[in-house]
């Protein structure tokens, strides 16, 4: 791996940028107790009209690229965790909505925070 600053730039991200993905997925697992996966629903969900609105759970999956198995079991650790809350649509029981509570809004600002600090920004 090469730590050097490529020319032109103040970042130091190191090339090729997989091993810096890893880092940085270890890194939130380790401070912050999620895998980088959960930060980026969260970070979705933040992103919904500033974390206000639901989000259906279709939405996310096509978002993130998962299977609706892989997502239903990631939203159901998030939620125990009580970082999201899922709700079925009134009027329509198929469609189920995810939001961000505010353990999770603050959870995910943390670990920005940290993302920021490990790539040098």
């Amino acid at each position: 791996m090469n730590d050097s600053v490529p020319p032109g730039t103040d970042r130091p991200w190191p090339s090729p940028i997989l091993p810096v993905l890893g880092r940085l997925h270890g890194e939130l697992r380790v401070r912050h107790g999620l895998t980088l996966l959960g930060y980026l629903v969260l970070g979705a969900l933040a992103e919904a009209a500033a974390g206000e609105a639901p989000v259906s759970v279709a939405r996310l999956t096509a978002l993130l690229g998962e299977s609706g198995t892989r997502m239903s079991a990631l939203l159901g650790d998030l939620q125990r965790a009580g970082l999201v809350e899922r709700e079925r649509r009134a009027g329509d029981r198929r469609t189920v909505e995810v939001t961000l509570t505010d353990a999770g809004r603050a959870r995910f600002a943390e670990a920005e925070r940290t993302a920021q600090a490990l790539l040098g920004r």
